[in-house]
């Protein structure tokens, strides 16, 4: 094993360890916030064939102050709650025979709004799962564009530890799972093309179509993935210590690679078809896919819940100063030398700009149509750890602009360990909201947090 991949596997096995742990507590804590509820119903009321997925006859979840659950399909897709449902029917699972894990079977009425520890037992496998393959996934795209271990173990460390997506994972939330699938299958596709593998663009088919199964939102990538194949790797973006190694595989390569169009077609048919089977049937049931058309707030909504009634005072500056209060790092994105040199590399179609640019598409998505609450961030921030190792690379044009950054990614670093630490590992099962660590550290803050 080159000292490159033993490093790499190291930083790998490490952070697959720490993203064990840290979702450990989700087996002992019972699971009952409004959304988690949800999709057990929805799990325990949809067939296998996918028919009956609504919750507008369950008194349990239909007086929730929203238009969807009284709707005839409900818009989220059904990958979620089919894993709860496998869970629910698989009484022999071994997490099942911890202590503490059981526990929130003890309520055995049908109406309680706990959701049983079979299906919770289900989730927990599944979620770590996603996460430790984002893990292997970033590994594999700083291979594939070349970053040294210095560099491409930034976005192993940002994906372990990211509070968003811990908040969402350790809890049966399926924000975080879209962004890591999409990790999953954007960095997959990559690699078909680049390649012209067929093993690589079934991966990228199965995680995108699971992806587009996981969330609604997921729709979103589909430019992105229409605009994949018309950037090709060029061969100059290898370091030089690399270059060699290519030349050596290049004869092994031409009996393998296939022409880019049928890893496309693969990929893109997949998508098309199973992964959109679900936006079919909204369309069929309400003759539209705007989310405004199926979801509409019932009157007294913000009496509701004081969730609900935060959630409504949100605007988008609030959402930005909590996103930077957990990611300050992300002022990179638009440091004016990231800047040229992004705009230099999307010009020659390397892949690192053109991840940068994908993340940048949907958190503009995500920005304009669904910024509140900011959890729903959880889908696109995989994404942005992946690209930290491009943006570190890129040396400032001042040694104290070099010297900020670092101390910058050190901060960075801090806020997201504590802000998963007290989101994720310490939560009470009824919280619904993320609390940036940094409110903690600053009283004022706190005061005004809880003024807004």
């Amino acid at each position: 094993m080159k000292p490159e991949d033993r490093a790499y596997f190291v930083a790998f096995l490490w952070c697959a360890l720490i993203t064990v742990l840290i979702h450990c507590p989700m087996l002992f804590k019972a699971h009952s916030e409004g959304d988690e509820f949800v999709y057990c119903v929805l799990s325990q009321r949809m067939g296998w064939d996918l028919s009956n997925y609504t919750t507008k006859d369950d008194p349990r979840v239909n007086d929730l102050p929203y238009t969807i659950y009284r709707g005839p399909v409900f818009h989220h897709p059904p990958l979620l709650p089919l894993v709860l449902k496998a869970g629910s029917q698989f009484t022999m699972n071994p997490l099942l025979l911890l202590p503490g894990v059981a526990t929130p079977r003890v309520k055995t009425d049908s109406r309680s709004p706990i959701v049983p520890g079979e299906c919770v037992a289900a989730a927990f496998a599944f979620e770590v799962f996603v996460c430790v393959a984002a893990l292997w996934y970033a590994w594999r795209f700083a291979v594939l564009v070349g970053f040294e271990p210095q560099w491409g173990v930034a976005a192993l460390v940002g994906i372990a530890l990211c509070p968003l997506a811990l908040f969402s994972t350790v809890r049966i939330h399926h924000d975080g799972l879209m962004g890591l699938m999409l990790v999953c299958g954007l960095v997959a596709f990559a690699e078909a093309l680049d390649k012209g593998r067929i093993i690589c663009a079934i991966e990228a088919a199965v995680w995108l179509v699971a992806a587009m199964n996981v969330r609604f939102n997921a729709i979103a990538a589909l430019p992105i993935l229409f605009l994949m194949p018309f950037y090709a790797r060029t061969v100059d973006q290898q370091p030089v210590s690399r270059r060699s190694d290519i030349s050596k595989r290049k004869v092994t390569r031409a009996h393998t690679a296939r022409p880019r169009w049928i890893v496309s077609t693969i990929v893109l048919v997949a998508v098309l078809t199973v992964g959109l089977q679900h936006y079919f049937r909204l369309f069929a049931a309400y003759g539209t896919l705007w989310p405004t058309a199926m979801i509409q707030p019932l009157p007294g909504v913000t009496r509701f819940s004081p969730l609900l009634a935060l959630v409504d005072r949100m605007n988008r500056a609030w959402v930005g100063w909590e996103l930077a209060a957990m990611f300050p790092l992300a002022i990179l994105f638009l440091a004016p030398w990231t800047i040229r040199q992004f705009l230099q590399d999307l010009r020659s179609r390397r892949w690192p700009a053109v991840f940068v640019a994908a993340f940048g598409f949907l958190f503009a998505v995500q920005l304009v149509f669904a910024y509140k609450p900011v959890r729903y961030f959880a889908a696109v921030t995989p994404l942005m750890h992946l690209c930290w190792p491009y943006l570190l690379r890129i040396q400032p044009p001042r040694p104290w602009l070099a010297s900020s950054t670092w101390g910058v990614a050190g901060l960075t670093l801090l806020l997201m360990v504590t802000t998963g630490f007290f989101n994720a590992t310490l939560h009470d099962p009824d919280q619904a909201a993320v609390i940036p660590s940094l409110v903690f550290y600053w009283p004022p803050l706190l005061e005004s947090y809880r003024a807004h």
